[in-house]
C-alpha cells in the first residue's frame, strides 16, 4: 500500500463473493479477528446527570461554535450563496492549484473556469461529462464585502459550511481559515481576523471528493496492472455504495457574527417528573471569557415565559407540559416545540434561541417507547437527491418533500445513507415527522484503528450537532456492513460505547443485511435491524415466497437475541408507467403487489406478537446510480419519481399508513391487500 496525491492505492486481491449485498465494485480480501462477550445497554435516569458532568468536562472541545447560525439581538448571518468560480485540476497534475497558489488569485486572471451555482453539487449542473465524473481536487472561488461596523462593534465573524464533500481547505484573501475531512456535516472557521472591511474578499475553497479505505465511506483507487486492455499508469476509482456520491459544497455557506463573548453549544435532555411535569436538564457553553452567568428563558409556542434561570447549566421544571408527539399520534398537540432562550450576563449579551421539545425515549426487548407510548414506525429510507442540484440542499424541494410525506401518513424516515441537512431536521421537528440519523459508513468492509478513528470522530461531529432535536430518535452507526466478518464485533463494540457515552437518551444500532448465522456484531446493539429484498434480490418474481421468509426470519432474529426489530429496507424496482397483467418484474403492478404481500407479513407479526418495530420502505423516490448495466441511470424503488410524482405504490402505502389508529402498530381496521 502507498500513498500519492492523497489517493490511498491498494492493489486488489482476489475478488470474493459480496455476502449477498446489492453492490457491483471491487471487492477485497482483509482478514482481522476478534471476538467479544455480549452486552447490552440500557438508559437508566441517573445517565443524565453522568451525561451532563461529561459535557461540562469536555465541554467545547466536541461541539464548540456547531450551532446553527441564526440571528438575534447581538448576531448578524449573510448567506455567501449565488454563482461561484469554479475550476477542477488536471488529472495529469492535481497539485496544480497548490503550486501555483490558485487561493491567492482571481480566476478571472487564471481563465479556464466555470460558474457553479452554491449551495449545490457540481456534477449535474454543466454539459460537460468531465465534471460530471469528476475525482480530485476541484476549485471554488467567491468574492463578497462585508460592512465596516463588524469590526467597529469588536464582532466575531465566523464563516460556517453546513457541508462539502469530501475534504475541503478554505483560505480567505490569501490565508489559511479551516480544513475540514467528512462530507455531510458541518464546519467552522473564525474569520474575524482575515477580513477586510474596505475592500473585496476573496473566499477559495480547495474540495477533494476522493474516498479512501481509512475514511466514512471507503473508496479505493486501483491499478489494473494488464496494458493489453489499459494504458500504463490507468487508475481505477471505484466504492461499494449504488448511490452517486455527489460532491461539491452540497449545503449553506454561512457568515455570522457573534460578541466576543458569545454561546457556543447548548445541549438539552428532557424528562418528565412524577406529576408529569416537564424537565429539561441543559449546559450552556460560553465561549471567549469566563463568564459562567446566563439568563435562561423558556418561552412557549405563544412566545410567553414558562420558566426561567439564571445559571448556564441546571434544570427547568414546566407545569403542565405540553409533550413533543410525533404526526399521527392521535393526540390535541403535535410537534409542539418550546424556545429555549440563552443570554449571557456580561456588557455585550449574546442572545441565542433553540426550539427543542418534550419528549421521552425508552426501549426494551420488545418496544421503543416515545413519552411511555409504544412506537411502530411507518416510512423509508431517502435521500438528497434531485435533478440538476444533485445533493444540494433545497428549500423548495425539502418542503415537497414533507408535504408528501404526510400525503402517504408516513411518521418517519431514515437519513440513509448519511446525516441529512440541518434544516431537514428542523422541518422535522416542527412537522412531528421521527428520524433514524445514519452516518455515512455505507457498506463497511474494512474495520481497522485508522477507519474506527474516523468513524468515531464524525460520529462525534453528527451527535453534537443533532443531540437537540427531538425528532431524532435513534443512532445508525452504518449501512450494510460487512458484520459477518470476525473484525467487525470489536469495532461495532467500541463504537457502539462512544455514541453511549456521548449520548445516553437514544437507542443505537447499524442496519444489518447479513443473514441470521452470519449476522457477528449486531447483537451489540440496541435495535436489531434488517434489510431484505425478497422476490427481487433474492427469488426473483417468486412473490408466494415472501411471507414465508420473511415472517420466518423475523420469528428467528427475535428469538436468537432477544430484541425488537425493525425492518429498514424491503422493495422492489418499478418503471413508471409500465405495466404487466399478470404482474413482472420493473413493472408498477409486481412493485404493489410486492408490498402488499410484506404488509400481510407484518400484519401477522404483529398479531402473533412477534416484536416488531416498524416498517420502513425502499425508497421515498428514485434517486441517481453510478453507471451500470443492471440499473438506467436511476434507483427506480421509489413510490414517488425523481421529480416527486406518485407511482401506484405510493396509492397503496397511503391506504395502509392511514389506517393505523396511532403510533402504535395497531390498525382502525384489518386490512384486505389482496
Amino acid at each position: 500500500m502507498r500513498w500519492t496525491h492523497n489517493n490511498f492505492i491498494l492493489q486488489p486481491l482476489e475478488a470474493e463473493e459480496n455476502a449477498g449485498l446489492m453492490y457491483t465494485h471491487v471487492v477485497y480480501h482483509f482478514y482481522l479477528s476478534n471476538m467479544f462477550n455480549s452486552h447490552f445497554t440500557m438508559v437508566r435516569p441517573s445517565e443524565i446527570v453522568a451525561f451532563l458532568l461529561l459535557v461540562t468536562l469536555v465541554g467545547t472541545s466536541l461541539a464548540a461554535n456547531i450551532l446553527y447560525p441564526v440571528e438575534s439581538e447581538s448576531r448578524e448571518v449573510r448567506t455567501l450563496h449565488g454563482l461561484w468560480n469554479f475550476k477542477i485540476s488536471p488529472p495529469s497534475n492535481q497539485l496544480i492549484g497548490f503550486d501555483e497558489k490558485w487561493y491567492t488569485m482571481r480566476f478571472e486572471i487564471l481563465g479556464d473556469y466555470w460558474k457553479m451555482p452554491v449551495p449545490s453539487s457540481y456534477n449535474d449542473v454543466s454539459t460537460n461529462s468531465t465534471i460530471r465524473d469528476y475525482v480530485g481536487w476541484s476549485w471554488y472561488q467567491y468574492e463578497f464585502y462585508v460592512p465596516k461596523r463588524w469590526t467597529d462593534d469588536q464582532l466575531n465573524v465566523f464563516l460556517r459550511f453546513g457541508s462539502v464533500h469530501f475534504k475541503s481547505i478554505v483560505w480567505l484573501n490569501g490565508k489559511l481559515c479551516v480544513d475540514h475531512e467528512g462530507g455531510h456535516l458541518p464546519f467552522i472557521g473564525n474569520a474575524t481576523d482575515f477580513l477586510k472591511y474596505d475592500e473585496p474578499n476573496l473566499i477559495v475553497v480547495a474540495v477533494n471528493n476522493t474516498l479512501r479505505p481509512d475514511t466514512i465511506p471507503q473508496g479505493y483507487t486501483t491499478y489494473p496492472n494488464n496494458t493489453y486492455k489499459y494504458p500504463k499508469d490507468y487508475s481505477i476509482y471505484s466504492h461499494e455504495f449504488d448511490y452517486f456520491d455527489y460532491s461539491g459544497i452540497n449545503r449553506a455557506v454561512h457568515l455570522y457574527t457573534t460578541p466576543k463573548v458569545y454561546v457556543c453549544d447548548i445541549t438539552v435532555l428532557t424528562s418528565f417528573g412524577n406529576n408529569l411535569e416537564g424537565i429539561v436538564d441543559y449546559k450552556v457553553d460560553i465561549c471567549g471569557n469566563n463568564v459562567s452567568e446566563c439568563n435562561i428563558t423558556l418561552l412557549d409556542a405563544n412566545r410567553n415565559t414558562v420558566v426561567e434561570s439564571n445559571t448556564c447549566s441546571g434544570q427547568l421544571i414546566i407545569p403542565n407540559v405540553i409533550p413533543w408527539w410525533p404526526i399521527m399520534s392521535g393526540k390535541k398537540h403535535i410537534a409542539y416545540l418550546y424556545t429555549f432562550q440563552v443570554k449571557t450576563n456580561n456588557e455585550k449579551s449574546d442572545y441565542y434561541r433553540l426550539r427543542i421539545g418534550v419528549r421521552t425515549l425508552q426501549w426494551t426487548s420488545k418496544e421503543l417507547l416515545l413519552n411511555n407510548e409504544p412506537i411502530y414506525l411507518r416510512g423509508f429510507g431517502k435521500h438528497e437527491d434531485s435533478i440538476i442540484r444533485g445533493r444540494g440542499y433545497d428549500d423548495a424541494l425539502s418542503a415537497r418533500d414533507y408535504y408528501l410525506i404526510k400525503w402517504l401518513g408516513a411518521n418517519s424516515f431514515r437519513t440513509s445513507h448519511y446525516p441529512y441537512a440541518e434544516e431537514t431536521l428542523q422541518q422535522a421537528d416542527a412537522e412531528g415527522i421521527l428520524v433514524i440519523v445514519e452516518s455515512a459508513a455505507c457498506n463497511l468492509r474494512i474495520f481497522g484503528p485508522d477507519v474506527m478513528k474516523f468513524h468515531k470522530g464524525v460520529m462525534t461531529e453528527n451527535v453534537n450537532r443533532d443531540k437537540n432535536h427531538p425528532s431524532v430518535i435513534m443512532w445508525s452507526l452504518a449501512n450494510e456492513p460487512h458484520n459477518n466478518l470476525n473484525s467487525s464485533v470489536s469495532y461495532f463494540r467500541e463504537l457502539y460505547k462512544h455514541v453511549r457515552n456521548i449520548d445516553p437518551s437514544r437507542p443505537i444500532t447499524f442496519v444489518n443485511s447479513q443473514q441470521i448465522q452470519n449476522a457477528k456484531a449486531i447483537e451489540y446493539m440496541d435495535i436489531l435491524t434488517l434489510n431484505r429484498y425478497s422476490s427481487w434480490y433474492s427469488d426473483s418474481g417468486h412473490l408466494e415466497l415472501i411471507q414465508y421468509q420473511i415472517y420466518n426470519e423475523f420469528e428467528a432474529f427475535t428469538k436468537k437475541y432477544k430484541k425488537p426489530i425493525l425492518f429498514t429496507e424491503y422493495g422492489a424496482g418499478a418503471i413508471a408507467g409500465l405495466h404487466s397483467l399478470p404482474e413482472t418484474m420493473w413493472s408498477e403492478d409486481y412493485h404493489v403487489t410486492l408490498l402488499q404481500e410484506h404488509f400481510k407479513t407484518f400484519d401477522s407479526l404483529i398479531a402473533n406478537g412477534v416484536p416488531i418495530l416498524g416498517e420502513m420502505i425502499w425508497n421515498f423516490a428514485d434517486f441517481k446510480t453510478p453507471q451500470e448495466y443492471i440499473r438506467p441511470g436511476l434507483c427506480v424503488k421509489g413510490l414517488f419519481t425523481r421529480e416527486r410524482q406518485p407511482k401506484m405504490a405510493a396509492y397503496v402505502v397511503k391506504e395502509r399508513f392511514h389506517t393505523f389508529i396511532s403510533n402504535t402498530a395497531w390498525q382502525k381496521r384489518s386490512l384486505s391487500c389482496g
